[in-house]
């Protein structure tokens, strides 16, 4: 049964990292910089991969591109052509990403719902 547990929690674990991540690209969405000066803010992303028992494990990176030049001519922060190095992330993509970690978290919080009502039922068959 400590197995059931131990699943629940690490895909809880999992779960939040993946959200975590995806509200720091919202948050820095608007976070550019100059075009070719590396200061804009470099978009995450969270690789989730599974252990030899089972269990979800996840990795932060850095998405590849992690920028992209966008042009704000109007920007103070525009170089040459009016052009600003941008995170790459998509307000969407991100949104979806933080809806299916939710999903889930709530699935691992089922398990250990199913995990308790197995325990009530051991306990009533064994009285």
């Amino acid at each position: 049964m400590s197995s059931i547990l131990g699943s629940a929690c690490a895909g809880m674990t999992a779960a939040s990292k993946q959200a975590e991540v995806a509200a720091q690209n919202i948050v820095n969405i608007g976070n550019t910089g100059e075009a070719g000066k590396n200061e804009a803010y470099k978009a995450l992303e969270a690789v989730q991969t599974t252990n030899s028992d089972g269990t979800p494990d996840v990795s932060v990176q850095e998405r590849n591109p992690s920028t992209v030049v966008i042009a704000a001519p109007g920007s103070p922060l525009a170089g040459i052509g009016g052009l600003v190095e941008s995170p790459n992330v998509e307000l969407a993509t991100e949104m979806v990403n933080q809806h299916i970690a939710v999903n889930n978290y709530k699935a691992s919080v089922k398990m250990f719902e199913i995990w308790d009502e197995m325990q009530k039922t051991t306990l009533d068959i064994a009285s």
